[in-house]
């Protein structure tokens, strides 16, 4: 078996949009190293990968360099040490983006004016992404979901749902980022049951599009390009991580509303406040 393949399956319960950026990762370092990984050092590791102009992109190859020496029980202090600094220096850019962002981001109040106005005018698959962004604060992969008409239909594991009944939603995510880590169960499935009339609607026009096989019930073009789609269905083209930053800017003072994003996001208060509050400059 090969240093690839062993490494993948040591991540093999990890969710598909996770494997996918390691695997790239992966690849790149290799390219760099020219060479296994694990039959590098790691003086020449960090003389590679410390050439990267972009701190997250040196991160991301550091991290899995050091993935791949604890696979093969090398030593990877001087990866963990550099590790350790960059978070520093990410931490430092951070706040500096958040100054720029501080003054360039649209309102809360604009996304609910844009939810709004796509729902007149009947684009229903776009208000449904925006929706879902602004109330209950998903991922990308989270917006991949199927629409089913009965609960016994919302039966495979590796799938999102879209429960539609008479007078309710419920929405059932089985995969998103943090629902496992390391194999083991982190926040789980979540299940949420929305009953706003709009969203009802909504949800029912794509559903009847979807039965004649037209257009208006295409939720996602391409799946291998999901952010594309749904970039392009948010307000100015912010995507889901902007809109997000918004959200909690909105929200940062009221703890009651944090707690329920971070259920939501499936993400620690701690965590969503050090890399999404717009404030924390």
């Amino acid at each position: 078996m090969s240093e690839f393949e062993q490494f993948m399956d040591t991540i093999k319960d990890k969710s598909d949009a996770t494997k996918k950026q390691y695997r790239i990762q992966y690849n790149k370092l290799f390219k760099l190293t020219d060479k296994p990984i694990g039959e590098t050092s790691e003086a020449k590791i960090l003389e590679i990968v410390t050439s990267q102009t972009n701190k997250n992109n040196e991160q991301a190859l550091i991290n899995i360099a050091i993935l791949i020496r604890r696979l093969n029980k090398l030593s990877t202090k001087k990866l963990e040490d550099v590790r350790e600094k960059n978070k520093k220096s990410i931490t430092k850019h951070t706040k500096e983006k958040n100054v720029e962002l501080k003054e360039t981001l649209p309102s809360y109040d604009d996304l609910i004016e844009y939810m709004d106005y796509l729902y007149e005018k009947s684009q229903w698959i776009d208000y449904i992404i925006n929706y879902l962004l602004i109330n209950y604060q998903v991922r990308n992969q989270d917006l991949d979901f199927e629409i089913v008409k009965r609960k016994k239909d919302a039966n495979d594991p590796e799938k999102n749902y879209m429960w539609l009944s008479p007078k309710k939603l419920t929405y059932i995510r089985n995969k998103y980022k943090t629902a496992f880590k390391d194999g083991k169960e982190l926040y789980g499935k979540k299940i949420n049951v929305i009953t706003d009339k709009k969203m009802i609607v909504a949800m029912r026009r794509v559903l009847g599009c979807q039965d004649y096989e037209l257009k208006c019930g295409v939720f996602i073009a391409n799946k291998n390009a999901i952010a594309y789609h749904l970039q392009k269905a948010t307000y100015k083209n912010l995507g889901e991580g902007r809109y997000f930053k918004i959200i909690v800017n909105h929200f940062r003072n009221d703890i009651d509303k944090l707690k329920e994003i971070s259920e939501n996001r499936g993400t620690s208060i701690t965590t969503i406040l050090q890399n999404y509050d717009i404030q924390n400059v």
